[in-house]
């Protein structure tokens, strides 16, 4: 009786469940491990003893005579890839990847000279973020967990900022839209991170799954999402679905909005 009153919330709970596990694993901290085949000093360890970089502490990681070792980033979390320097280490295959955040080209496959952008996911589609979250899952389970890079996905504190929190929404959304087999209702916002600004979210005529679609459309938040930040979505001009609205403080009409993480604790 109590089986054949759930089957047909069978295939929600499977979405939830399925878009739930991505997020934690996105979201998660990896226990710390002892340190193997590189030096690890106290001076990178934050009061919590959570490892907490900044760009031009983590190039000291890069394999390069004289650095303290190989460290490799992806979406904001640092792992000690030491142990496997003959794919990471000076001259290899994939030493691009090391002393910095290169999470874009998991996806791109350009590994041949690192550039900043490289760092920023946002231009990826929902999908294409899975895929990197998918990765990250291969460090947590390979390699030695070493913290934190502040800047684009983590504050000060450790703490998420508002772009990483929007990239676990969008991950989040991608699981469970393979999962029931659809495709949201409207299009992800690009977004970008600056320390100073804060979030920057604008739409394109490719923004969310990178297929051109012939608008371009103004940034909304999306009143029904349940996450823990601003969730912003492309909307075409004309549509009045009162599920999405305009972010605080930015013009109906403007094509770009600015959200900083402080304004967002506050809401």
């Amino acid at each position: 009786m109590v089986t054949s009153y759930l089957a047909p919330y069978y295939r929600h709970i499977i979405v939830i469940g399925l878009a739930a596990s991505l997020f934690v694993i996105l979201s998660r901290d990896p226990p710390a491990q002892e340190a193997s085949g590189s030096e690890k000093s106290d001076s990178d360890e934050s009061p919590s003893g959570q490892g907490l970089f900044t760009d031009t502490e983590l190039a000291a990681y890069d394999g390069t005579e004289g650095s303290k070792g190989l460290y490799l980033v992806i979406l904001g979390h640092v792992y000690d890839v030491a142990s496997g320097a003959k794919h990471y280490g000076p001259g290899e295959a994939y030493s691009m990847f090391v002393g910095h955040d290169a999470s874009r080209s998991f996806i791109s496959g350009d590994f041949e000279e690192y550039t900043p952008d490289m760092a920023d996911v946002s231009p990826l589609t929902d999908s294409e973020l899975k895929s990197i979250v998918k990765w990250k899952s291969f460090y947590d389970e390979t390699y030695p967990y070493r913290g934190k890079l502040m800047g684009r996905h983590f504050d000060a504190n450790g703490e998420p900022t508002e772009y990483h929190k929007l990239i676990l929404e969008r991950v989040a959304r991608a699981a469970e839209e393979e999962a029931q087999g659809t495709k949201q209702e409207y299009p992800s916002c690009n977004v970008e991170w600056k320390q100073e600004t804060g979030s920057r979210f604008w739409c394109s005529s490719r923004s969310g799954d990178g297929i051109e679609r012939g608008w371009v459309g103004k940034p909304r938040q999306y009143r029904e999402s349940k996450a823990d930040g601003p969730v912003c979505v492309c909307v075409p001009d004309g549509d009045e679905n009162k599920a999405v609205q305009p972010f605080a403080g930015c013009e109906v009409d403007s094509e770009s909005c600015f959200v900083k993480d402080e304004e967002k604790s506050s809401r």
